[in-house]
């Protein structure tokens, strides 16, 4: 009796969320897959729901293995596309993605630009704290927009300087920086509730912030935008852009060195759960 249950409560999400006028979908990072933010009742979750839900909008948590390998975001991004597949061409569809969750994404959209006769399309890509290699960039053929939102207080991202934390500039593609609440988070800060409170209007507003500054065909000027609890993002140019890029490399070289120090002389490294 409870297995029948479980199958109607499925079947019902499922309907729902095909009738919705649009779709958004969260997809978690490597070993991320038994967290709780990106699920039904998680903080993030929850947040993006009450935002989009009088626009009669669903909210969909992708669960993959969370792998750390080439294979398993390769076939996780081959299950995104099945779930993708199960709306219809026409309805709009918003992907969140944190850390290698962003990776599984861009190769759905590489593996869905390789189909022929593919009509589907991704409204939306929104990346937090994605590492960023030339391997996994996104096919903007399908997608209409991507908004890589990043911390220079994350030191996962980069991975010691193996990835990067831009995408390659592109009029559809925007790198932000971001605050909330006055700090740069970090890993894990990326999705803050109140990040998922907000971020599905961050096309609308940081559109029109750039009109404001008569920028009205492109959307890759460098911008930071600041979180809070008790007001709408804001947006400014970066201006220090450029010089954390340099404090980020300088510190990069500063953990590889000490790395390496510890491997020759045989120190204990201690190891943490990111």
């Amino acid at each position: 009796m409870y297995i029948i249950k479980k199958i109607i409560v499925i079947i019902c999400f499922i309907f729902l969320s095909t009738q919705a006028q649009s779709v958004f979908i969260i997809i978690h990072g490597t070993w991320g897959a038994d967290c709780s933010w990106h699920s039904p009742k998680g903080d993030f979750f929850d947040a993006l729901e009450n935002a989009v839900c009088q626009k009669n909008s669903a909210v969909v948590s992708f669960r993959w293995s969370g792998g750390c390998g080439h294979e398993s975001r390769v076939k996780a991004a081959n299950n995104l596309i099945k779930l993708i597949k199960t709306y219809a061409i026409d309805t709009p569809l918003f992907i969140i993605a944190h850390s290698h969750g962003g990776t599984v994404a861009v190769l759905a959209s590489q593996f869905l630009a390789q189909e022929q006769d593919n009509k589907y399309k991704i409204c939306a890509l929104f990346t937090l704290g994605t590492p960023i290699m030339s391997n996994y960039l996104p096919n903007m053929n399908v997608i209409g927009y991507v908004y890589n939102l990043f911390s220079f207080e994350d030191l996962v991202q980069t991975v010691l300087g193996i990835s990067s934390r831009e995408y390659p500039k592109h009029k559809r593609i925007a790198n932000l920086r971001i605050m909330i609440n006055g700090k740069a988070p970090d890993h894990a800060g990326l999705h803050h509730p109140i990040v998922g409170k907000w971020i599905a209007y961050i096309h609308h507003y940081f559109k029109k912030y750039l009109n404001n500054q008569n920028i009205t065909n492109y959307i890759s000027e460098p911008s930071i935008v600041y979180f809070s609890d008790i007001k709408a993002p804001e947006y400014a140019y970066d201006e220090k852009r450029n010089d954390l890029f340099i404090r980020d490399h300088q510190l990069s070289v500063l953990i590889l060195d000490s790395f390496r120090n510890s491997l020759e002389t045989g120190s204990n490294i201690p190891f943490t759960n990111l």
